[in-house]
């Protein structure tokens, strides 16, 4: 690009002439407009001078230059404002672990502000959310959305089922029982509702208690492994037991389930983890069910199972036996699922008084709630009554 051979220069005021000039804008009278039309400037460039001249830069008159000193901040306030931020960044902090619902609609981030904006200032959960504090007004001041008023019913309605089914559905049973009451809904949208209202299943991890000694009764393979599923009531049971603590001991629970309906036949309770104990759910399950010959049982490797007397009531009835294999509890798995069951909706956090207490609690979950109200994913979410009453 070519240079501008007669390019205008820019005339070069000196500083003591610039300070004159401010100084007649300070006489009685004088205006920063006629003394600029005066000296052949323009007023805007004398007014830029006025700010120089009282900010120390333009000096004629041998003034010291004014120097800004960094105002000294005292250890007391270093430690404070230290304090300030630490407590701002902890509220930032457990904001991130409540709010997790950053990338959602703008009406879920809104009510997310409304509903923690006492604990939180609005203004931050705005920054936080992305979203203006003005737009959050505006949201407040705007006529309840459908959608919001068919929440609170459903939310009503989960609360009722939660607490009828003892606190120990989650939302896939939960929406399971709204599906059977001819109310549409998704499985996301319980989900979302319960953890809102704090509505979690009780649910707890299985520990068992094995004796020191395991004995391997080879003499009884898995030959339930082999067969297909049972098609009806009474084919396969499958028989395990648990320890559950009351007061400073243990006392043991004895289980036998029908495999078709997972519905529990018979259980028995004892101080002793003995054949006794097992022989006594065995026969009341016998009693209750009066199966035909052929049914096979299927039990762990315990001695327990394995004792004489065990034996011989099912050689009695004309019942096989069946043992998982060794090392493979997983083949007891419907067992171990109904113990899981039990342990996280009755057992955990309460405190049995006595063993007559535990025995009542125990009766009312299987004869009441397990076999007649609970919901199975298993069973397409049916109780094992209503399963086999609709199957038979």
């Amino acid at each position: 690009m070519p240079a501008y051979k007669n390019a205008k220069k820019t005339k070069q005021y000196t500083t003591e002439f610039k300070a004159t000039a401010v100084k007649l804008t300070h006489y009685k009278g004088a205006t920063v407009k006629g003394v600029a039309e005066s000296l052949g400037i323009h007023p805007f460039m004398l007014s830029r001078w006025r700010k120089e001249y009282r900010e120390g830069k333009i000096m004629s008159d041998r003034r010291k230059k004014l120097i800004k000193k960094p105002a000294s901040v005292s250890e007391n306030e270093r430690i404070a404002a230290l304090e300030k931020e630490n407590a701002r960044l902890r509220l930032e902090n457990d904001l991130l672990k409540k709010a997790t619902i950053r990338s959602g609609r703008k009406p879920t981030r809104f009510r997310f502000i409304d509903t923690y904006r006492r604990r939180y200032p609005i203004a931050l959960m705005c920054r936080f959310l992305n979203v203006s504090r003005a737009g959050y007004y505006a949201w407040k001041q705007r006529d309840v959305s459908h959608r919001y008023l068919v929440d609170r019913v459903l939310e009503h309605r989960i609360k009722q089922l939660f607490e009828t089914n003892r606190g120990v559905y989650g939302s896939p049973r939960i929406h399971a029982a709204l599906k059977r009451e001819g109310i549409s809904t998704s499985r996301k949208r319980v989900a979302r509702l319960m953890r809102e209202n704090g509505l979690r299943a009780r649910c707890a991890r299985v520990y068992r208690r094995f004796a020191g000694l395991h004995r391997f009764f080879l003499r009884h393979p898995n030959i339930r492994r082999e067969l297909p599923k049972p098609t009806k009531s009474n084919e396969h049971w499958a028989a395990d037991l648990t320890y559950v603590r009351q007061g400073q001991r243990w006392l043991y629970l004895a289980v036998v389930i029908d495999l078709y309906s997972r519905r529990v036949v018979g259980w028995s309770l004892g101080a002793e983890k003995s054949a006794a104990l097992t022989l006594s759910s065995l026969r009341m399950a016998i009693r209750n069910r009066r199966p035909e010959a052929g049914l096979i049982f299927h039990t762990d490797r315990g001695s327990e199972y394995g004792a004489a007397e065990i034996q011989q009531e099912l050689k009695k009835h004309g019942i096989r036996p069946s043992m998982n294999r060794p090392g493979y509890c997983t083949d007891n798995a419907e067992m171990e699922s109904f113990f899981h069951s039990l342990k996280g909706e009755l057992v955990k956090g309460v405190l049995f008084k006595s063993e007559c207490d535990l025995r009542d609690k125990v009766a009312g979950y299987i004869q009441h709630f397990y076999n007649r109200i609970r919901l199975h994913s298993s069973l397409n979410y049916m109780s094992p009554i209503e399963y086999e009453a609709v199957t038979r």
